[in-house]
């Protein structure tokens, strides 16, 4: 806007503009400049007189509170000063969080629009606020939950840093990369710390020139690490990277190349929707880690300017077509239809900022990188189809219409027509609602564009008014949700077209077009369409009345939800369509309407709701002439029916007299002329307000309210889409070129309707004729000196609430002296806000009240309610209204709160359905603009409703508070939300009823239940608003000691209210300062912003004596707040030595002390001693509550360890190598840090070195620019200190742990079992013994030394849990002891630790297990190098059980696993000492072996630019296992001849009666849901399941899913092993030979299919087995026979070892599957078939699952091909059909990487079409589903080509039949066959379409129904599933085929007629 608009003085950064819509918009200028003086005054004072609670933090919500009303409506100096002042604010560390939370929130809206202030005008340090970020979310006391944080904290604190991250200097790049980078270590979750911090704080909208600062510091090093990381397990960080990378793409759209990375990334966007596609439906997976925003913005952002992301696009989508089919739903339908929404709407924000952003400092987008106009349609047809399919589904309706609405703004002509197709075809039959209904929303959605008539859609136009009566049938009262869906089509319809006659335009206008002259010709029809629509309405009320429906079946006369839900439809619906209407058909509705109504006598509750609402539409639209004909007549009915003494005593009035009363209270809400028409309704009120009809009176009062309510309402006069006269010629003003159009928001053409001195004047009449009397006689019924009955008394309550509530808007609040609840060092704001040019003020001139009527009535109705208590009164509903009179009083101004929020929500919905995102600029319809002007109006009024407190309120909230206690529930409640809203209104006021309060918790609960129930339920407000949670310190020293204090009672509802206090403490409970602290850099800020100008203050600096004086005042004050904090603790700690307390009261005290512990204040001794000598108590959960709070005391009281700066590089005796990064475990500067046997510390110098790391990730990717690590033990504060040394608070650990009876009693409670199920190891215990051990050293190791010793030896799980905790505390405490105390210590552990591991049992082996590994980690492995050595004594011990093996091993590798990179010798020398036992005979051993192969494994990590690791290498290892493997690859006994292919004379008997796999969803079978395969279904037996295979290596808390018994392999017997042949090399010879039959009988898919699993996550793997599995010896592990060589058995038995590794291994390890893993493929394939080995099947299944799901990266691409090709040579069928099952998840899971390869797709392509002709019939059905799926998701480029070959084979073999005239050879039918699977597969691509060549296709397979078997039921059941997929869109499918090719058709699909 202009500066000088307003007078301001300066140009404001951003302005409001609705503001200029108000009536009063011109005159705001003094008001924004007195509002911004003031804020700018006191806030600055604020802080620099040190008052941030609650003098900043008042005067920052009334900076809100301006930017809410004016924005930004500052200078940019203010506006920058104002952003420096509040981030300084935000980064004073040490500051209570909800204070910082409410800085950071402003600081978030100042910086929310970027183009205010350019990076070189603000500049803000981004080390604070990293300070800030890790003090609060990566803090020790954090981990053990001391800083009680909400919520909503991160996010709170993270959009605030985003917001400031654009505003960080040049060099900050660089800077965070120098402090992140020693984080990053994959190994460790400072990862994910490393990935958080870097996605929240790099600046990536730097300007393409200093890119060298910014991305490209960093660009290519993360992209390295993520391909290197690529496993999908690693999602806990990988979408902090990619939203990284997208972010970076999107700042820089042009200027930064992804090109090479597409592959890979639309490969991760696959596997990010979770789809079912896997090997044998294992689902190992819970997919990648990336969000769908993330992805959308990345694809978004690199579309265009000839990169092949598009093509990639429509590739996504051609895969992913299938799963967006309505039938194929599932869980991963939310997260594809999201996928949609995102991408759409991030591809609108670019084209926005391509196209219509006004310039800014954003870097533009690249020239050549803008999209084109062929982009933009590639883009619409593309994300086009998948949205069609969405629609009809269930869940993806909303998303789908979404998406219509923001492609119609692209592409109308693309988008609108199918779906006015679509609805036009489901408009004509009525038996699918659900089609109709989803076909409406989408119309809806893109409504806007089609009545518009925009230049490449002209045509849509027409479609509007047939389409508006054709749907108007849809307005069926027995369907709810069409009727309203119908509605809402229709006013969105009308909202946008106006209803004007335009067909004589045909003469007038000259120029208009063909498609105008059809619209002009409809818009005649507009008045039928009107009169039509009413005719619709009147026989929904008609079929709505109460009698008729449902009176006798429901409990109440109100409405229910459907009914509410039609009400708000019908009257928008129809207030939308007057609105719209021009004047001439205006008049015939309104003639209809009165029709309709007059003489009516309808029942009030439903159907007379639905016809007064149409009245007060209309009236609404048009008072003048609505009113003139419907009041009148109402008012002389009304009359005439009440003037009788009879009707005014009689309690069931008639239907007619409450009709014509609801008639009347709806014609009044009206703005303008209405003050006309008060003579005339006054008398009515008069005569009716007193009626004994309960309905008949409150109808009056309602008539009273709502004619007070607009008679002073300002309302604009109307809300038309157009803002012409109605009668502007059509030669002027043609309206259908305007249909949709936005409105001008500086030129909008409102007009309002202001109340004036005349309408005062009625509303001053009003408020005296009515509400004096009822003042009168309350005040006499209050004073005793008049007794009314009940009736009345609630009669004139309830007139005395409509008056206040009718006339709220011209009542001002009393005056009175404000009641100061707390100090401030500033005065507090009591600005207005201008609401109208005339305010508007009635008052009362009756002697014996106050002229203010809010006091007057506040006065008698306080007498009234007090003199009522003291009867006992126990008229709940005249209490009830006498609250809501309270309400009102306080509260209401013209406008609720509740009913602003509904419109406001309400005028969102709309908005966003209708909004024009591409071109934004509030390019809005004119009715929204208006509307949207009316809620700022109505904003103001709300905000100007605020007031001081006085002494008024306080006797109200009183009163209040006694309602609250009444022994009545629903006085109770009712009084309860009243005085919680009174208590957020007004800040601290709690305050004033505390005393009260604390008096009722006094109270017998027993004989005053009802009293002391309402008192907790003040106390517990509502949610987060608990009083036992408010932030002040004196408060809390009144109320949790009278909680405490007061009589227990042993009545349910009093025992739930007292948890619920509890828990609110629990949940709600935040840290609030003690000492408040302001930082110099804010005080500095503060000064700048109270010295700058425009407008200037009067007062600019502030003396140096006040500020001294604040300063002293802040020291006393937190010298207070400690003292208080103090003397709570001490006050509760008595209650509980007095022991008087109930257990439950007792508890709760200890809830309330152990919350009180904090990091900053020292906990005082008597709150110690109050918890520490509560854990031994009888009470379970009181010992319970004092261990949970054990840890904090604790933590409270640890001295600060001294750390000491060291050179990694000199300890290591290298030097760093500037500006190179060497990520590795084998660098000489690391090589230190690792364990080496060789250097054990074996003496105290060695003990006291500087060269010990605690955290492991330091030194793996680099070093930090200063190294910290802790000083020497003997620097470290001394820990044999005696009790004199002690502080008082540690004197009563000290005590009580001195105490042998003590801790015999706390032992012997933390050795119970408390739960079997549950019990297992517990951190709070742990973190006990650590903090016990760390604080006092090794003091108390002899009280515990006997109890762990005896705890081991006992198999009780409780007793082993206790005693892994005890010693897991013991080993994490010692970590700063002495070398001799070190020794000592281990010296008394190992033979204990080893009897524990001696006696573990399957309860115990997971509790040991935590111990080993909470024990090793974040140690340094040389320091515990006795507990590595103990666990690495002998694993495999001759004499121990299977069980104890496997055991030790787990343990062994929980230990290790937490070293992580650090540990490489043991592992070399683990593994050395496993190599001879791979094979052991016991199951449950190999089954531990294969997950400790994968721990050592684990670390061999080659990042790029890295050094190779010193782990064991996986190549190396798989080189030795090889040749072991080879005999199980050897020429089989007769045994496994079945699984070779056969001779066969007459290859015509091959085939048993099956045929091709049904063609459903999509092409993938084997769990590639949607599953297609018809063929039987299989499954794994119970005793070996595949879960088991991968529970063994992946953490899953559930049980393990059961699955029945797999289908065992038909045996064929006679088979002749000399006859088979081990190579493909002979096949011809071997097919001509072979002389074996099938039977027709056999099952040909027991090989291929099982039944569906359990998805099991990969992605949270642990080292731990199943150990519950079996431990018996398997004797013989046969593999296909039960007999064999020892070898052959020892090599049985190693594959399954290596199964379980190569399962860990390719679902844990970082860089996912090795080249070298494939070697193990031929095995895998071959031997997952086998029979009688359950074991080893499934253990090969679960491989393979994992192999065929792993991603693929490009330079391993070729190492799956050759060893896919490989198996596909077998001379075994099962494995090559189990190799297709393979190929084809592998193929579809990593796609975009394989399409990427220039030979793959080729190879692949010839593998697939050479197995169609396969000898065996199964691995041709797998190779045709198999090729069907790449077919469908566009993998084979050349189609046509592929298609012509297929076509060419089939006529070739019909020609050789039709010359020889005799029956084809075997191998002919084999290659005829082949070219039928492969036209077949074809058709299987298309489930859901038909392409051109489809069609001919169809045909060509018909001709071969005769041809030999195999070939007729291949082809029957391709036209079977062809029929079946294309039944529901037969009408449109059919329209592809000539007229004989669906005679040829439809002969085949249908069956003939037996009649026939």
């Amino acid at each position: 806007m202009k500066d000088d608009e307003l007078n301001l003085g300066f140009m404001p950064q951003k302005y409001v503009i609705y503001n200029k819509l108000l009536p009063y918009g011109e005159d705001l200028g003094p008001e924004v400049l007195g509002q911004l003086k003031e804020i700018k005054e006191n806030l600055s004072k604020a802080v620099i007189l040190h008052d941030i609670r609650p003098g900043c933090i008042h005067w920052v919500a009334r900076l809100s509170r301006y930017v809410k009303l004016y924005g930004v409506c500052m200078s940019k100096e203010d506006h920058i000063l104002f952003v420096k002042l509040l981030y300084e604010l935000c980064v004073t560390l040490n500051q209570e969080f909800w204070v910082t939370a409410k800085f950071a929130q402003m600081l978030t809206i100042l910086l929310k629009k970027k183009e205010l202030l350019t990076p070189g005008e603000v500049v803000l340090d981004w080390r604070p606020l990293f300070e800030l970020y890790e003090s609060f979310f990566y803090n020790s006391y954090n981990t053990i939950g001391m800083l009680m944080l909400p919520s909503n904290a991160e996010g709170v604190i993270e959009s605030m840093i985003r917001a400031c991250r654009s505003y960080f200097p040049h060099e900050a790049t660089a800077e965070i990369l120098e402090t992140v980078r020693p984080l990053m270590c994959p190994f460790d979750m400072s990862m994910q710390r490393a990935m958080v911090y870097l996605e929240l704080f790099l600046p990536t909208s730097l300007s393409p020139e200093l890119s060298h600062l910014s991305w490209e510091l960093w660009k290519d090093e993360l992209l390295g690490i993520w391909i290197a990381c690529h496993n999908s397990h690693l999602w806990f960080w990988e979408n902090n990277v990619f939203w990284l990378f997208s972010r970076l793409a999107w700042h820089n759209i042009g200027y930064v190349d992804w090109e090479e990375h597409l592959p890979i990334v639309f490969t991760k966007v696959l596997r990010s929707f979770r789809l079912p596609v896997s090997y044998k439906k294992v689902q190992v997976t819970k997919g990648d880690g990336l969000s769908q925003f993330s992805s959308s913005m990345f694809i978004v952002a690199n579309l265009g300017g000839g990169s092949k992301t598009q093509e990639h696009l429509e590739r996504l989508f051609k895969s992913l077509e299938s799963y967006y089919h309505p039938s194929n739903s599932g869980h991963w339908s939310r997260l594809l239809h999201e996928f949609l929404n995102k991408l759409t709407l991030l591809f609108i924000r670019r084209l926005h900022r391509e196209r219509h952003k006004a310039p800014s400092w954003e870097t533009e987008v690249a020239p050549h990188k803008k999209l084109t106009e062929d982009e933009i349609t590639a883009f619409v047809r593309c994300v086009q189809t998948p949205a069609m399919l969405a629609m009809f589904s269930h869940t993806g309706t909303h998303d789908a219409g979404i998406v219509f609405h923001r492609l119609s703004l692209l592409r109308p002509e693309i988008v609108t027509p199918p779906l006015l197709e679509q609805l036009y075809s489901s408009l004509e039959t009525s038996t699918e609602p659900h089609r109709l209904t989803a076909s409406l929303e989408c119309v809806v959605c893109v409504a806007r564009t089609m009545v518009q008539g925009v230049k490449y859609y002209p045509e849509g136009q027409t479609h509007v008014i047939p389409l508006l009566i054709q749907t108007l049938p849809g307005i069926d009262p027995n369907d709810i949700r069409k009727c309203m869906v119908t509605f809402q089509f229709i006013y969105t319809l009308v909202t946008l077209v106006p209803f004007i006659d335009c067909s004589s335009a045909l003469d007038q206008v000259s120029d208009l077009t063909e498609i105008e002259q059809q619209v002009c010709l409809q818009t005649a029809s507009f008045e039928d369409f009107v009169l039509q629509f009413m005719d619709r309405c009147f026989a929904l009320i008609e079929n709505s009345t109460l009698e008729q429906i449902t009176q006798l079946d429901r409990e109440t006369e109100k409405m229910n939800r459907e009914e509410n839900m039609l009400e708000m439809g019908l009257s928008s619906t129809f207030s939308a369509i007057l609105t719209q209407s021009h004047p001439k058909i205006y008049k015939a509705a309104l003639q209809r309407l009165q029709t309709f109504i007059s003489g009516k006598m309808i029942e009030i509750h439903v159907a007379g709701k639905f016809a007064a609402n149409m009245c007060r539409s209309a009236v609404k639209v048009n008072p003048k002439e609505a009113l003139k004909i419907f009041v009148p007549g109402v008012c002389r009915l009304l009359l005439a029916l009440t003037d009788n003494e009879e009707v005014q005593n009689e309690e069931n009035l008639d239907d007619e007299i409450l009709f014509n009363l609801l008639l009347l209270s709806e014609l009044v809400r009206c703005g303008g002329h209405l003050v006309e028409y008060v003579p005339q309704i006054i008398p009515v009120l008069q005569q009716t307000l007193h009626l004994k009809c309960r309905e008949g009176y409150h109808l009056a009062g309602s008539v009273l309210r709502f004619l007070l309510k607009y008679l002073g309402v300002s309302l604009p006069s109307e809300y038309r889409s157009l803002s012409y006269d109605w009668n502007t010629p059509l030669t002027e003003y043609l309206p259908i070129r305007h249909w949709g159009e936005a409105g001008n928001i500086h030129n909008l053409g409102i007009k309002w309707v202001e109340p004036g001195k005349a309408e005062e004047a009625a509303m001053s009449d009003l408020v005296r004729t009515f509400l004096v009397p009822e003042l009168k006689l309350l005040k006499e019924v209050a004073l005793g000196e008049k007794e009314v009955s009940r009736e009345v008394l609630q009669q004139s309550i309830s007139i005395t609430l409509d008056v206040i509530l009718g006339a709220g808007v011209a009542l001002p609040h009393w005056e009175g002296e404000a009641i100061d609840l707390i100090n401030m060092a500033v005065k507090k704001d009591s600005s207005r806000f201008m609401t109208r040019k005339y305010e508007l003020c009635v008052t009362l001139d009756t002697p014996g009240f106050p002229s203010n009527v809010r006091k007057a009535t506040a006065d008698v109705i306080l007498q009234l309610v007090n003199q009522m208590h003291e009867k006992g009164s126990d008229d709940t509903k005249a209490l009830g209204l006498a609250i809501s009179i309270y309400s009102g009083l306080i509260f209401f101004h013209g406008v609720s709160k509740e009913d602003f929020d509904a419109r406001w929500k309400s005028f969102q919905f709309i908005k966003d359905a209708l909004a024009n995102k591409l071109a934004r600029n509030k390019q809005h319809i004119r009715s929204l603009l208006i509307e949207r002007a009316v809620l700022h109006q109505e904003s103001r009024v709300l905000e100007n409703s605020t007031v001081h407190l006085t002494e008024t309120h306080s006797k109200i909230m009183a009163s209040l508070l006694q309602l609250s206690t009444s022994q009545y529930s629903g006085v109770r409640s009712k009084a309860q939300s009243v005085l919680s809203q009174v208590f957020h209104y007004f800040p601290y006021s709690y305050k004033i009823v505390l005393p009260n309060l604390i008096k009722y918790l006094s109270v017998d609960p027993t004989e005053n239940h009802e009293q002391f129930k309402g008192s907790l339920y003040v106390l517990l407000g509502k949610q987060n608003k608990s009083l036992m949670v408010r932030r002040d310190w004196e408060s809390l020293n009144m109320l949790w000691p009278a909680v405490i204090s007061a009589k227990h009672s042993e009545k349910p509802s009093i025992i739930k209210l007292m948890n619920a206090i509890s828990d609110s403490i629990y949940y709600y409970m935040e840290l609030f300062a003690i000492y408040h602290k302001v930082s110099d850099g804010a005080v500095t800020a503060a000064k700048a912003v109270l010295a700058s100008k425009n407008p200037s203050h009067s007062e600019l600096t502030v003396s140096p004596e006040a500020i001294d004086a604040a300063r002293k005042q802040l020291a006393k004050t937190g010298d207070h707040n400690n003292y208080m904090y103090n003397n709570l603790i001490e006050k509760m700690s008595k209650l509980l030595e007095s022991g008087v307390l109930h257990w439950r009261c007792h508890n709760l005290t200890l809830n309330l002390l152990g919350c009180l512990i904090r990091p900053d204040v020292t906990y005082p001794a008597c709150g110690v001693r109050a918890i520490t000598t509560n854990l031994i108590h009888d009470n379970i959960r009181i010992r319970e509550t004092c261990l949970f709070y054990m840890p904090w005391i604790f933590k409270n009281q640890k001295r600060k360890h001294l750390k000491i700066r060291i050179d990694p590089f000199a300890i290591g005796g290298s030097k760093p190598v500037p500006g190179k990064l060497l990520p590795g475990d084998s660098r000489p500067d690391n090589e230190w840090l690792q364990y080496d046997s060789s250097r054990k510390i074996k003496t105290e110098e060695q003990w006291e070195e500087t060269r010990y790391v605690e955290k492991t990730y330091f030194g793996w990717y680099t070093w930090p620019r200063e190294m910290m690590v802790y000083a020497p033990p003997t620097k470290q504060p001394p820990l044999d200190r005696k009790r004199e040394e002690l502080k008082e608070e540690e004197c009563v650990i000290y005590d009580f742990f001195s105490s042998e009876g003590c801790v015999d009693k706390l032992v012997s409670f933390l050795s119970l079992e408390e739960n079997k199920e549950r019990d297992s190891f517990n951190n709070r215990r742990y973190w006990l013994f650590k903090g016990l051990f760390r604080n006092f050293g090794d003091t108390f190791l002899k009280q515990f030394e006997s109890h762990i010793r005896k705890l081991v030896e006992e198999t009780h799980k409780s007793s082993q849990r206790c005693a892994t905790e005890i010693i897991t505390g013991m080993i994490r405490g010692s970590k700063h002891w002495t070398f001799a105390k070190h020794q000592a210590l281990w010296e008394m552990l190992k033979p204990i630790m080893q009897t524990g591991i001696s006696n573990v049992t399957v309860e115990t082996v997971e509790d040991w297990g935590t111990c080993m590994a909470t024990a090793s980690a974040d140690r340094d492995p040389n320091r515990l190098s006795p507990l590595l050595e103990l666990l690495l004594e002998e694993p495999l011990r001759a004499g121990e059980s299977a069980f104890n093996v496997s055991s030790r091993m787990y343990m062994l590798m929980g230990g290790l696993g937490q070293q992580e990179w650090r540990v490489s010798e043991l592992c070399h020398r683990l593994l050395d000492y496993l190599r001879p036992s791979l094979s052991h005979p016991y199951k449950s051993i190999r089954d531990r072996m294969g997950s400790v192969l994968t721990g050592i494994f684990l670390y061999d990590l080659l990042l790029p630019g890295g050094t190779p690791s010193r782990y064991p290498n996986s190549s190396e290892f798989i080189e030795f296992l090889i040749p072991q493997l080879s005999a199980l690859i050897q020429e089989t006994s007769s045994g496994a001849a079945q699984d070779c292919d056969m001779e066969t004379s007459n290859m015509s008997s091959l085939q048993p009666d099956y045929s091709l796999p049904p063609s459903g969803s999509l092409m993938f079978s084997e769990g590639a849901v949607p599953p297609i395969l018809g063929l039987s279904s299989a499954s794994l037996s119970d005793s070996d399941s595949i879960t088991k295979v991968l529970h063994a290596v992946h953490k899953d808390e559930e049980a393990s899913a059961k699955f029945s018994e797999m289908h065992q392999l038909v045996n064929i017997s006679s088979l002749n092993p000399s006859r088979l042949l081990n190579t493909r090399d002979g096949k011809d010879a071997f097919r001509a030979s072979a002389k074996i039959k099938l039977r027709d009988s056999c099952d040909i898919s027991s090989d291929v299919i099982c039944e569906p699993m359990e998805i099991i996550s990969s992605d949270s793997v642990i080292l731990k087995n199943n150990v519950l599995d079996n431990h018996v010896k398997s004797p013989v592990n046969g593999f296909i026979v039960a007999s064999g060589t020892e070898e052959r058995k020892a090599a049985i038995r190693l594959m399954n070892t290596l199964c379980r590794w190569l399962v860990g291994q390719m679902g844990r390890s970082y860089n996912g599957i090795s080249p070298e893993m494939y070697r193990f493929l031929p095995h895998l394939c071959q031997l997952e078939s086998v029979d009688n080995d359950p074991e080893l099947r499934n253990n090969c299944v679960a491989a393979l699952a994992l192999m065929s799901q792993g991603l693929v990266i490009p330079e391993r691409i070729p190492a799956l091909l050759e060893a896919v090709s490989q198996v596909a040579q077998s001379s075994w069928w099962r494995a090559r059909a189990a190799v297709l099952s393979l190929l084809q998840v592998a193929v579809f899971t990593n796609m975009f990487t394989i399409l990427n390869n220039e030979s793959a797709p080729t190879k692949i392509q010839e593998l697939v079409v050479g197995l169609l002709s396969d000898v065996r019939l199964e691995v041709q059905q797998m190779a045709s589903t198999v090729l069907s799926g790449l077919i469908h998701c566009k993998f084979i480029q050349a189609e046509e080509k592929l298609l012509d070959e297929f076509t060419s084979k089939i006529q070739n073999g019909r020609k050789r039949k039709r010359k020889r005239r005799e029956p084809l050879t075997p191998q002919q039918v084999l290659e005829l066959h082949a070219g039928v699977l492969g036209l077949c597969a074809y058709v299987s691509a298309f489930p859901y379409d038909v392409p051109d060549m489809l069609p001919q296709v169809l045909v060509t397979l018909s001709e071969h129904l005769n041809d030999p078997h195999p070939i007729p039921a291949t082809i029957k059941t391709t036209l079977s599933n062809f029929r079946r997929t294309h039944h529901d869109n037969w009408r449109d499918h059919k329209q592809k085929f000539t007229e004989d090719q669906l005679v040829v058709l439809t002969d085949l699909l249908l069956s003939p007629s037996y009649y026939a």
